[in-house]
């Protein structure tokens, strides 16, 4: 009987191991970081999440943008997605300011993720 016990106590937990596994993907590291102050401009924009992004035919699938203070947008390379990892490239020089990054991320398990932050450069 204790066994049996154990058996479903194990069987119990595995399923929901897998169901907490299987949760849509979060944003777990951005450079740079949300609401943070820059002494320099950065180059680009990487925001890294919790699991795979996957790429579709459609161009508005995944997208990084970020605006300035006057919600001008700010020329940035193609978005680049490795993995977990998405990337935009600034094609110039950013200027002290505040910004709002803009992401639209689908994750692997089809789910869209689509949040905002702010940083500024002093």
């Amino acid at each position: 009987m204790r066994k049996l016990k154990v058996l479903l106590l194990a069987v119990g937990l595995m399923f929901s191991t897998t169901q907490g596994a299987s949760a849509h993907a979060e944003l777990i590291k951005s450079f740079p970081v949300a609401n943070s102050t820059l002494t320099k401009a950065p180059k680009y924009v990487q925001l890294e999440f919790g699991e795979a992004i996957i790429t579709l035919k459609s161009k508005n699938a995944n997208s990084i943008v970020i605006l300035d203070s006057k919600a001008k947008i700010i020329e940035t390379s193609k978005i680049v997605i490795k993995k977990a990892v998405a990337r935009v490239e600034f094609k110039g020089t950013l200027k002290p300011g505040k910004y709002l990054v803009k992401y639209r991320i689908a994750s692997a398990d089809g789910h869209i993720l689509s949040a905002q932050y702010k940083f500024s450069i002093s």
